[in-house]
Protein backbone atom coordinates (compact mmCIF):
# COMPACT_ATOMS: atom_id res chain seq x y z
CA UNK A 1 0.00 0.00 0.00
CA UNK A 2 1.41 3.27 -0.58
CA UNK A 3 1.47 6.38 1.61
CA UNK A 4 1.08 9.84 0.70
CA UNK A 5 3.54 11.32 3.63
CA UNK A 6 3.64 14.80 4.42
CA UNK A 7 7.49 14.95 5.73
CA UNK A 8 6.23 17.24 7.86
CA UNK A 9 9.13 20.05 9.05
CA UNK A 10 8.65 23.24 11.00
CA UNK A 11 9.50 26.72 10.06
CA UNK A 12 13.26 27.77 10.21
CA UNK A 13 14.12 24.20 11.50
CA UNK A 14 15.50 21.41 9.97
CA UNK A 15 15.81 17.59 11.09
CA UNK A 16 18.79 15.90 10.84
CA UNK A 17 21.54 13.22 12.90
CA UNK A 18 24.60 13.99 15.04
CA UNK A 19 27.54 13.14 14.10
CA UNK A 20 30.49 11.75 16.53
CA UNK A 21 31.81 14.99 16.26
CA UNK A 22 29.36 16.91 17.26
CA UNK A 23 28.94 14.85 20.73
CA UNK A 24 30.49 18.05 22.59
CA UNK A 25 28.17 20.81 21.02
CA UNK A 26 25.41 18.03 21.50
CA UNK A 27 26.37 18.00 25.62
CA UNK A 28 26.78 21.77 25.47
CA UNK A 29 23.10 22.33 25.12
CA UNK A 30 21.77 19.44 26.88
CA UNK A 31 23.63 21.56 30.05
CA UNK A 32 22.64 25.35 29.25
CA UNK A 33 19.13 24.49 28.37
CA UNK A 34 18.44 22.34 31.82
CA UNK A 35 20.28 24.60 33.71
CA UNK A 36 17.88 27.88 31.63
CA UNK A 37 14.90 25.29 32.02
CA UNK A 38 15.15 24.78 36.26
CA UNK A 39 16.87 28.51 36.41
CA UNK A 40 20.00 27.30 37.69
CA UNK A 41 21.42 30.68 38.85
CA UNK A 42 24.20 28.99 41.20
CA UNK A 43 24.86 26.38 38.41
CA UNK A 44 29.14 27.00 38.34
CA UNK A 45 31.44 26.54 36.29
CA UNK A 46 32.72 23.21 37.95
CA UNK A 47 29.23 21.98 38.28
CA UNK A 48 29.13 22.29 34.30
CA UNK A 49 32.21 20.39 34.21
CA UNK A 50 31.53 18.06 35.99
CA UNK A 51 28.22 17.29 34.38
CA UNK A 52 30.10 17.47 31.10
CA UNK A 53 32.60 15.09 31.66
CA UNK A 54 29.90 12.28 33.34
CA UNK A 55 27.97 12.48 30.16
CA UNK A 56 29.89 12.65 27.39
CA UNK A 57 31.74 9.63 28.74
CA UNK A 58 28.76 8.01 28.73
CA UNK A 59 27.75 9.26 25.35
CA UNK A 60 31.20 8.48 23.80
CA UNK A 61 30.42 4.70 25.25
CA UNK A 62 27.40 4.06 23.12
CA UNK A 63 27.49 6.55 20.30
CA UNK A 64 28.30 3.38 17.80
CA UNK A 65 25.34 1.46 19.15
CA UNK A 66 23.34 4.55 18.72
CA UNK A 67 21.48 7.28 16.74
CA UNK A 68 21.03 10.81 17.76
CA UNK A 69 18.44 12.43 16.29
CA UNK A 70 18.67 16.95 16.62
CA UNK A 71 16.51 19.43 15.21
CA UNK A 72 18.76 22.42 14.21
CA UNK A 73 17.80 26.09 13.19
CA UNK A 74 18.34 26.94 9.58
CA UNK A 75 19.44 30.55 10.76
CA UNK A 76 22.86 29.42 12.47
CA UNK A 77 22.43 25.58 12.22
CA UNK A 78 22.35 25.68 16.45
CA UNK A 79 21.23 22.63 18.16
CA UNK A 80 17.22 23.34 19.31
CA UNK A 81 16.03 19.54 19.89
CA UNK A 82 17.55 16.22 20.42
CA UNK A 83 16.89 12.52 21.47
CA UNK A 84 18.83 9.46 21.80
CA UNK A 85 18.02 5.91 20.94
CA UNK A 86 20.61 3.26 21.74
CA UNK A 87 20.49 -0.71 20.84
CA UNK A 88 21.49 -2.24 24.23
CA UNK A 89 23.84 -4.95 24.05
CA UNK A 90 22.77 -6.78 27.58
CA UNK A 91 26.31 -6.04 28.68
CA UNK A 92 27.70 -2.30 28.84
CA UNK A 93 26.07 -0.54 31.98
CA UNK A 94 23.45 1.53 31.36
CA UNK A 95 22.63 4.68 33.28
CA UNK A 96 19.75 4.11 34.98
CA UNK A 97 21.42 0.67 36.82
CA UNK A 98 24.27 3.32 38.21
CA UNK A 99 21.20 5.44 39.12
CA UNK A 100 18.86 3.12 40.63
CA UNK A 101 20.80 -0.17 41.44
CA UNK A 102 18.84 -2.05 38.95
CA UNK A 103 20.53 -5.38 38.26
CA UNK A 104 20.70 -6.37 34.28
CA UNK A 105 18.96 -9.85 35.05
CA UNK A 106 16.43 -7.42 35.63
CA UNK A 107 16.05 -6.06 32.94
CA UNK A 108 16.12 -9.53 30.89
CA UNK A 109 13.08 -10.19 30.55
CA UNK A 110 11.98 -13.14 29.07
CA UNK A 111 10.59 -13.23 25.57
CA UNK A 112 12.22 -10.19 24.68
CA UNK A 113 14.68 -10.11 21.66
CA UNK A 114 15.71 -6.07 21.50
CA UNK A 115 16.76 -3.91 23.90
CA UNK A 116 16.42 -0.44 23.74
CA UNK A 117 17.64 2.66 26.23
CA UNK A 118 16.50 6.06 25.57
CA UNK A 119 18.03 9.75 26.07
CA UNK A 120 19.23 13.40 25.56
CA UNK A 121 15.53 14.14 25.22
CA UNK A 122 15.24 17.82 25.43
CA UNK A 123 13.41 20.71 23.74
CA UNK A 124 15.03 24.21 24.02
CA UNK A 125 12.43 26.75 25.34
CA UNK A 126 13.59 29.24 22.31
CA UNK A 127 10.96 27.51 20.26
CA UNK A 128 7.70 29.24 20.67
CA UNK A 129 5.16 27.71 18.24
CA UNK A 130 5.34 23.89 17.03
CA UNK A 131 6.21 22.31 19.71
CA UNK A 132 4.19 19.63 19.83
CA UNK A 133 4.60 18.77 16.46
CA UNK A 134 8.39 18.42 17.06
CA UNK A 135 7.54 16.64 20.20
CA UNK A 136 6.10 13.92 18.27
CA UNK A 137 8.08 14.33 15.37
CA UNK A 138 11.22 13.28 18.01
CA UNK A 139 9.46 10.95 19.57
CA UNK A 140 8.51 9.22 16.31
CA UNK A 141 11.85 8.95 15.02
CA UNK A 142 13.08 7.63 17.95
CA UNK A 143 10.15 5.00 18.83
CA UNK A 144 9.79 3.73 15.16
CA UNK A 145 13.02 1.19 14.77
CA UNK A 146 11.69 -0.45 18.37
CA UNK A 147 8.05 -0.75 17.60
CA UNK A 148 9.15 -1.72 13.30
CA UNK A 149 11.43 -4.74 14.95
CA UNK A 150 9.22 -5.77 17.67
CA UNK A 151 9.49 -7.81 20.66
CA UNK A 152 11.35 -5.07 22.10
CA UNK A 153 11.86 -3.13 25.87
CA UNK A 154 13.09 0.26 25.42
CA UNK A 155 14.42 1.20 29.07
CA UNK A 156 15.09 4.78 30.21
CA UNK A 157 15.50 6.67 33.44
CA UNK A 158 12.89 9.74 32.57
CA UNK A 159 11.49 13.00 33.64
CA UNK A 160 7.96 12.88 35.45
CA UNK A 161 6.65 15.57 33.48
CA UNK A 162 7.94 13.21 30.58
CA UNK A 163 6.22 10.12 31.54
CA UNK A 164 2.56 12.33 32.06
CA UNK A 165 3.18 13.62 28.43
CA UNK A 166 4.20 9.73 26.81
CA UNK A 167 0.85 9.08 28.58
CA UNK A 168 -0.96 11.92 26.74
CA UNK A 169 0.32 10.34 23.73
CA UNK A 170 -0.91 6.96 24.38
CA UNK A 171 2.08 5.57 25.21
CA UNK A 172 2.28 3.66 28.52
CA UNK A 173 5.45 2.38 30.52
CA UNK A 174 6.29 0.62 33.93
CA UNK A 175 7.63 2.35 36.60
CA UNK A 176 10.78 0.01 37.77
CA UNK A 177 11.44 1.68 40.99
CA UNK A 178 10.84 4.87 43.78
CA UNK A 179 11.77 8.23 41.70
CA UNK A 180 15.07 10.52 42.18
CA UNK A 181 16.53 13.70 41.64
CA UNK A 182 18.66 13.45 38.55
CA UNK A 183 19.55 16.74 36.82
CA UNK A 184 17.62 18.47 39.01
CA UNK A 185 13.91 16.65 37.96
CA UNK A 186 12.17 13.96 39.29
CA UNK A 187 13.41 11.03 37.07
CA UNK A 188 11.51 7.96 37.08
CA UNK A 189 13.14 4.16 36.36
CA UNK A 190 11.15 2.76 33.49
CA UNK A 191 10.59 0.68 30.19
CA UNK A 192 7.78 0.52 27.04
CA UNK A 193 7.06 -2.43 25.18
CA UNK A 194 7.50 -1.71 21.78
CA UNK A 195 3.76 -3.07 21.47
CA UNK A 196 2.85 -0.30 23.90
CA UNK A 197 3.97 2.10 21.03
CA UNK A 198 1.45 1.01 18.50
CA UNK A 199 -1.54 3.31 18.95
CA UNK A 200 1.38 6.29 18.65
CA UNK A 201 3.15 4.87 15.92
CA UNK A 202 -0.24 4.38 13.49
CA UNK A 203 -1.61 7.44 14.70
CA UNK A 204 1.84 9.55 13.56
CA UNK A 205 3.29 8.12 10.63
CA UNK A 206 1.07 9.98 7.99
CA UNK A 207 2.70 12.80 8.85
CA UNK A 208 5.81 12.37 10.69
CA UNK A 209 7.27 9.13 8.73
CA UNK A 210 10.27 9.53 6.24
CA UNK A 211 12.70 7.76 4.47
CA UNK A 212 15.32 7.89 6.81
CA UNK A 213 13.28 6.18 9.19
CA UNK A 214 13.20 2.67 6.93
CA UNK A 215 17.58 3.31 6.74
CA UNK A 216 17.75 3.51 10.44
CA UNK A 217 15.77 0.29 11.03
CA UNK A 218 18.13 -1.36 8.39
CA UNK A 219 20.87 0.15 10.66
CA UNK A 220 19.67 -1.33 13.81
CA UNK A 221 18.92 -4.95 12.20
CA UNK A 222 22.63 -5.21 11.17
CA UNK A 223 23.77 -4.23 15.10
CA UNK A 224 21.13 -6.74 16.49
CA UNK A 225 22.53 -9.23 13.54
CA UNK A 226 26.39 -8.47 14.63
CA UNK A 227 25.96 -8.60 18.62
CA UNK A 228 24.27 -11.77 18.00
CA UNK A 229 26.94 -13.51 16.38
CA UNK A 230 29.03 -11.82 18.91
CA UNK A 231 27.44 -13.58 21.76
CA UNK A 232 27.47 -17.10 19.19
CA UNK A 233 31.21 -16.43 19.13
CA UNK A 234 31.37 -15.96 22.41
CA UNK A 235 29.90 -19.02 23.38
CA UNK A 236 32.53 -21.27 21.49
Amino acid sequence: MNFNYMNWTPENYYFTKLNSDELPELIHFYLVTTQVHYKLDEYSEQDYQMDYESLIGEDRVFFDQSIYYVLRSRKDNGIHASIRITYWDKETCLPIQKLFDIKTEDLLISGIDNFWHIGRFVISGKIIGNRINILKKMLFDAFYGPYSLGSGLIIAECDRKVVNTLRKLEIESYQLGDPIIYFYSETLPIYIRSQWLEAFIQKNTLSQFSNGNDIDIRKFMAMSKDMLLDSKNSLL
